[in-house]
């Protein structure tokens, strides 16, 4: 891929047109001195029979800004709009005919209105003042414009035209379709409108034809027929279902995995479909898609090591450009840095960045943190506490939520389980989730045979019935927060276990002690695989395999860099602070973010014994346990707390829950401006719910918390010895 060296490229694809070709580029020429422009021209001969070809060589070696390209058989207009695209070295880059009938002048008004507008993308729509000649061609493309608008929802005076600029990124985005196309060019806007891009129209002169023939002269009923099978499969990619972002399955079509996962098969292939199409009925904000999301990552986990890195780089580069023009805080950023999006090229680029935090987030997230283009109905509000005690807001896209739906269960089969298995989570319940999420959630469950135990009311009394009821479901797989294996773990001290295996245990939330995970292990004789995880990323950033050796980062979804005190990275086997980039969150984009947790950095080079090429990072500190005891030895992880609290970020801005004797804790809260009595009694309200309605609370508003051991925040401490503490019934 050439780098950015010029303003603009002008590509221009030609089938005999040997007499325009040179009255073009002199034109265009003259454009780029008279505005100061630094163009480059790429000329694309699609298997001319007359001379366009010799002609074009012969310019080239006249204009060092002119590459020519040859295509081996006639390729078309829109394939060879991807071919240049390949060779154009212009931030912007503009498409037109050579046929001279948009002027080679007007592509200055195109580059000036872009420029000016930070617009996604600028199409001229063709003024017919001063066309002589209004045959049939005219009246079938306003027919044609009139159903694309109408089909499409759109309000453009010349939809398909084909006079378009664009920044090269986000061109070679809007030309990537699900389907083949026997006209792929009238789409052009409809594909720029579906992906979500910003488009603005302008007038341009469209002259007669003077020299050579248009291809539309001829078979205007196959064309016509061909056009309308077109328009057919563009309203089930474009309109009818929201549409499939192919970069993934592109990029793997020209890097090739190096294995590949078995697919399902009988029952389970049939259920899963069945489970795909009825997507929107059990979940909210994501859609169908994530299936196909799913099915690319089980091939992508297989690329090289050298490979996801290529991904992750292109994937960076447009992700930067975005942020740059349609993010104000990045844009201020850059400004301030003297630095343009080309800047950012590689991974090793991003230190040129600052690193962001939860509090630059928070005081950023109405004054330009969020695009200014985003579409409100993809995306999600997502309130956490994370493991720090302040209540935090994230707005998460579709494309993100879906790709972390997928990776989620790529993961899963990690394990050793497969859809259709049955499988059991230890979980949050119902806490904070309204009517309507609450039954898709069951539904969702239905189809995916998981059973869900409610982590919050485990306690001395019920744990060993807790236990026994997750094993009569004989699940493949146990998923659910650390805290709670923590404590089956403790029970599993004084209690022998002799049910049914499971394939594999997936914990997440904290940190598993390393004493409880091999009891765990010991007892229901599987592996227990950690996930690394964070709400401000919508779910899973890093998994661990069966070989153990670290976490397997979401390269496809993330960025992680491992970066020590001083800003550097951090060495193999060096410990340095968890910054997260995230690739796929285009409504509110969040590069450089760390946050709070330190993890051993491993060398990027290592490959993992189970030969994905996705890379590591090492052992993940800062996130202690901390079980809350109830008067009635309820045993409540601390995750509770984060989950309480966040739905109250507009009253606490921080808070934490220590416990040093039963019966007893104490709630520390720093008030946030909209705090009031009334959140008060619906935290007490909740927590007395759960831990018992004589716990003692002891309430203290304080002005900061203060940091623990690894520069992080907890949100909840116990000083109790559980082990101590707890009694446990024995397991009949």
């Amino acid at each position: 891929m050439p780098e950015i060296s010029y303003d603009l490229t002008v590509i221009g694809p030609a089938y005999n047109e040997s007499r325009n070709i040179i009255e073009l580029t002199e034109r265009l020429q003259k454009v780029f001195v008279r505005k100061n422009i630094s163009g480059q021209i790429v000329l694309i001969n699609d298997r001319s029979t007359d001379d366009t070809g010799q002609i074009m060589d012969a310019l080239a070696v006249q204009y060092p800004n002119i590459v020519v390209i040859h295509n081996q058989t006639n390729q078309g207009i829109a394939r060879s709009w991807k071919i240049g695209l390949r060779q154009a070295a212009g931030r912007y880059v503009c498409l037109m005919d050579t046929d001279l009938q948009n002027l080679p002048e007007d592509v200055w008004r195109l580059y000036q209105e872009i420029t000016f507008t930070n617009a996604d993308m600028v199409q001229g729509w063709r003024n017919q003042v001063g066309k002589t000649i209004k045959d049939h061609r005219y009246f079938l493309s306003r027919v044609l414009n009139f159903l694309l608008n109408k089909l499409f929802k759109m309000q453009l005076r010349d939809n398909k035209s084909g006079f378009v600029i664009s920044r090269k990124e986000v061109l070679e985005d809007i030309l990537k379709h699900k389907h083949d196309y026997h006209h792929p060019q009238t789409f052009i806007t409809v594909a720029a409108k579906a992906k979500n891009y910003s488009i603005r129209q302008i007038e341009t002169l469209f002259a007669d034809r003077m020299s050579g023939r248009s291809y539309l002269n001829s078979n205007n009923i196959k064309v016509t027929w061909l056009t309308f099978t077109d328009i057919i499969k563009a309203l089930f990619e474009f309109r009818f279902f929201d549409w499939y972002d192919t970069t993934l399955k592109d990029f793997m079509e020209h890097h090739k995995p190096a294995a590949s996962d078995s697919p399902l098969t009988g029952f389970r292939k049939f259920w899963f479909a069945v489970f795909k199409l009825t997507f929107p009925l059990h979940h909210w904000t994501i859609s169908y898609n994530a299936a196909q999301y799913y099915e690319d990552l089980k091939k992508s986990q297989w690329l090289s090591p050298e490979q996801i890195k290529v991904y992750q780089e292109q994937r960076l580069r447009h992700l930067i450009s975005h942020t740059y023009y349609h993010v104000p805080f990045y844009r201020e950023i850059f400004d301030e840095r003297g630095l343009r999006p080309e800047d950012i090229r590689s991974i090793a680029d991003l230190a040129k960045l600052p690193i962001i935090d939860k509090n630059i987030i928070r005081e950023n997230l109405h004054l330009g943190v969020m695009s200014n283009g985003h579409d409100k109905k993809r995306i999600l509000r997502v309130t956490t506490s994370g493991s720090t005690g302040e209540p935090f807001v994230v707005y998460a896209d579709k494309k993100q939520l879906e790709m972390r739906w997928a990776a989620t269960l790529r993961s899963a089969e990690w394990t050793g389980y497969r859809f259709g298995d049955r499988q059991v989570r230890l979980w949050h319940k119902h806490l904070g989730m309204k009517k309507k999420e609450v039954w898709k959630e069951r539904l969702d469950a239905w189809f995916c045979r998981r059973k869900f135990i409610p982590a919050y009311e485990i306690s001395e009394q019920n744990i060993g019935n807790f236990l026994k009821s997750i094993m009569r479901f004989k699940p493949a797989l146990l998923d659910g927060y650390a805290e709670s294996y923590n404590i089956i773990a403790q029970y599993l001290r004084h209690h022998s276990y002799q049910g049914h295996k499971p394939k594999g245990i997936m914990s997440s939330g904290q940190t598993l002690p390393p004493s409880s995970r091999q009891r765990i292990e010991d007892a229901f004789g599987c592996k227990v695989y950690d996930k690394y995880g964070s709400r401000e990323f919508a779910g899973g950033i890093a998994y661990q395999c069966s070989e153990q050796n670290g976490y397997h980062i979401v390269a496809e979804c993330n960025i992680i860099e491992i970066i020590k005190e001083n800003g550097q990275p951090a060495l193999p086997n060096e410990v340095g602070e968890i910054v997260v980039t995230e690739l796929n969150n285009y409504a509110m984009p969040l590069i450089r973010y760390k946050l709070g947790d330190l993890a051993v950095a491993i060398d990027p080079n290592q490959r993992c014994a189970c030969e994905r090429g996705l890379p590591l990072m090492g052992e993940v500190q800062g996130r202690i346990q901390a079980t809350i005891v109830g008067t009635k030895r309820q045993l409540i992880p601390g995750t509770f707390f984060a989950r309480l609290f966040a739905d109250h970020d507009y009253a606490v801005r921080q808070f934490q829950v220590v416990q040093s004797e039963l019966g007893s804790i104490t709630v520390k809260i720093v008030k946030a401006n909209l705090y009031h009595d009334g959140v008060l009694e619906k935290i007490i309200y909740e927590i007395k719910k759960h831990l018992g309605e004589d716990m003692n609370i002891k309430i203290e508003f304080v002005e900061v918390i203060s940091l623990g051991r690894t520069g992080k925040r907890h949100h909840s401490i116990s000083l109790l010895n559980l082990d101590e503490v707890l009694k446990y019934n024995s397991l009949k």
